[in-house]
């Protein structure tokens, strides 16, 4: 089913759900919670960043998958530092899905799971056929491969690209004399009608770059145009919250919120939202919130929106400097299992049947912390940091 058959399905959905999500403020919650088995890590842990997978080895895992499977693997582009950003494609049916992973170099553990997924696919089955019949899924499984360099020498990667220090651009969202390093995941306007950017971020077309600073980001894109995608799918990962029932929050969602994006995308992306919302949040290990994103159009759930597609926005627990080990496994499954079940919702058409409203019933956002830091000591940085 092609994205505009998809958008006219949903002409006409209505209606609104409630949710109560506890019955005690996360004021009550007591210290114990940070504490041996809380969120962090002891001080004295090493995080181990070679447990996760190199860029090195991400691009033999995807050839091997290449030469013995029928997923096709290829780059879709340069990175500042010369490396590939690498795309896959699973072959299929006439929805055209898009999964982008680790846009923030630090954010490693949707690598992981999308890893998961297509030796998944690779491996075939009843079930990987009916989704296949439906959907043909692109993934994007490492979009900022330098951002992760520092971690294959086991140092802490890096949020940003590598752009080098001395090149520099005015931009309409960040002003003027913009050097090095830029985040990928802010640089999705690139192609939107500027009087739209100009009306609804009331940003000053001149200032656009006539190149995007984050080449990454350019190259998915051109990829997401050059296939005509009708879904795409961003994979990352945020801070510590809980919420009224002092558990943690391991996944949050969000839909475009910009205004320019057309209804029909936006209800589709709601869907998307809520259908994984209540495909996961009874099986035990997946506690759900709405994400607060920004409304702009450089942030790439609201740009893929202004496109008429659907466009959503997941964010799992835990930054790398953040986590151990310890929590590996259960937020890799998180993920998988969130990544899975939208397949499965969109090949068995269960997704499309979700009211867009049904969205509103993910609980609102938790509490927000930081280790060791009381909320009085939060600067701008901690209250403003997004997606």
């Amino acid at each position: 089913m092609r994205r505009r058959t998809i958008l006219r399905t949903l002409g006409g959905i209505a209606g609104v759900g409630t949710l109560g999500i506890g019955t005690v403020s996360a004021d009550d919650c007591t210290d114990d919670f940070i504490k041996p088995g809380g969120p962090f890590p002891p001080e004295t842990a090493n995080i181990n960043y070679n447990a996760f997978t190199s860029n090195a080895d991400l691009y033999n895992t995807l050839d091997k998958l290449d030469r013995k499977s029928n997923l096709e693997y290829d780059s879709i582009g340069e990175t500042w530092e010369g490396r590939d950003v690498p795309y896959v494609r699973v072959d299929g049916g006439d929805t055209d899905v898009v999964y982008v992973t680790q846009q923030h170099g630090d954010e490693q553990h949707t690598t992981e799971a999308v890893l998961q997924l297509l030796q998944r696919f690779a491996a075939g089955g009843h079930q990987v056929e009916k989704i296949r019949d439906e959907v043909t899924l692109h993934v994007v499984p490492r979009l900022n491969p330098d951002g992760w360099a520092p971690a294959d020498n086991n140092e802490t990667p890096q949020r940003e690209n590598a752009r080098p220090a001395d090149i520099c651009h005015d931009g309409p969202y960040f002003g003027k004399n913009q050097c090095g390093s830029v985040d990928p995941n802010r640089q999705h306007y690139f192609g939107i009608d500027s009087d739209i950017l100009a009306e609804t971020d009331g940003i000053d077309p001149d200032l656009i770059p006539n190149e995007n600073p984050s080449p990454e980001t350019q190259a998915l894109l051109d990829k997401a145009d050059e296939v005509d995608a009708d879904i795409i799918c961003d994979w990352h990962h945020q801070f510590t919250y809980r919420n009224s029932d002092c558990e943690l929050i391991n996944a949050s969602t969000m839909w475009p919120r910009n205004e320019a994006a057309p209804d029909e995308a936006v209800n589709l992306s709601r869907q998307i939202s809520a259908h994984a919302y209540q495909e996961t949040t009874d099986l035990g290990h997946t506690t759900w919130d709405r994400y607060p994103g920004g409304t702009t159009a450089n942030i790439a759930r609201n740009a893929h929106g202004i496109r008429g597609r659907g466009s959503v926005l997941f964010e799992f627990r835990g930054q790398a400097s953040q986590l151990g080990n310890a929590a590996n496994g259960k937020l890799v499954t998180v993920i998988n299992t969130t990544m899975n079940e939208i397949l499965e919702g969109l090949a068995s058409g269960a997704l499309y049947e979700v009211d867009p409203a049904a969205a509103d019933e993910i609980p609102p956002r938790g509490d927000y912390f930081w280790k060791d830091l009381p909320r009085e000591e939060w600067s701008p940085e901690h209250e403003a940091y997004r997606e």
